[in-house]
């Protein structure tokens, strides 16, 4: 799978996700080509729901046009390794911003067990992604955030846990 992360990272998210039970769930918001979904669909029983729409927000004076063609060959890429993993019965994804995603999360009335955001990295997006998935974790939910390293990343997510730090520990 081509993937920006490491396999260690794929390793991680996997062992976390076999040690679920069946009515677990892993949810996976930004999959770009799947990586760190796919890994936590191998040989795992838990629930497993993938996000993403597949945009890009370049701000290096990509063309709309070259984004368009970019979101179409991941999508693509994705659909077809997605369809070969899947078990329909335990494995999920939206083609949904994220937000709009928690909208219909909030009428399965599901928590979640392990939540791994690789989605757009801005302060902001990163800093509501938590704010609004924060409704959904119980106690004892697994969070991991990729991309820490990144400015943006690390600031939203220290003050996210700063505001609600007698609930997480990190």
């Amino acid at each position: 799978i081509d993937t920006m992360s490491k396999i260690a990272v794929g390793f991680i998210i996997n062992q976390i996700c076999k040690n679920l039970s069946s009515n677990g769930v892993y949810l996976n918001i930004g999959v770009w080509r799947g990586f760190s979904l796919f890994a936590g669909m191998f040989n795992t029983s838990c629930e497993v729901y993938g996000v993403d729409n597949f945009s890009f927000n370049y701000e290096d004076g990509n063309s709309k046009l070259n984004n368009i063609k970019e979101e179409s060959k991941t999508r693509d890429y994705f659909y077809n390794h997605y369809n070969k993993f899947l078990d329909d019965k335990k494995h999920h994804f939206f083609d949904v911003d994220y937000k709009k995603f928690f909208e219909l999360w909030e009428k399965k009335n599901k928590n979640i067990d392990f939540y791994y955001y690789d989605g757009e990295h801005s302060y902001k997006n990163q800093y509501e992604n938590l704010i609004i998935a924060k409704n959904f974790f119980k106690k004892g939910t697994i969070i991991l955030i990729d991309d820490f390293n990144e400015t943006n990343v690390e600031r939203a997510t220290k003050d996210f846990v700063s505001k609600f730090d007698s609930e997480f520990k990190i």
